[in-house]
């Protein structure tokens, strides 16, 4: 009998092709990538509550909605590009 590791490996086997297993160097780049992204995400959270409250004080809704939409792009930015580096980490470009 198969474990279920086994099984979920054939699984994603014939789906992405040949998975090869990270490297001890590539998990702990990875793992650096992500908390730098938490990092960077949490700091544009903090910086964008100012100009949250500046934006509601003037009354006006539309300024609110585009700081709103400036810090939502900003952070799926920075979201992004942590993601292109992981990927590059497990291309092997890194």
């Amino acid at each position: 009998m198969k474990s279920a590791l086994e099984l979920a490996m054939e699984r994603l086997q014939a789906k992405d092709g040949d998975v090869v297993p990270l490297t001890h160097e590539q998990r702990a780049a990875i793992a650096e990538i992500e908390s730098e992204t938490k990092a960077k995400v949490a700091e544009e959270e903090i910086l964008s509550r100012d100009r949250l409250r500046a934006a509601a004080a003037t009354g006006d809704p539309e300024a609110l909605r585009k700081v709103e939409e400036e810090t939502s792009g900003e952070i799926a930015r920075l979201r992004e590009r942590g993601e292109a580096k992981k990927r590059k980490v497990r291309g092997g470009d890194a």
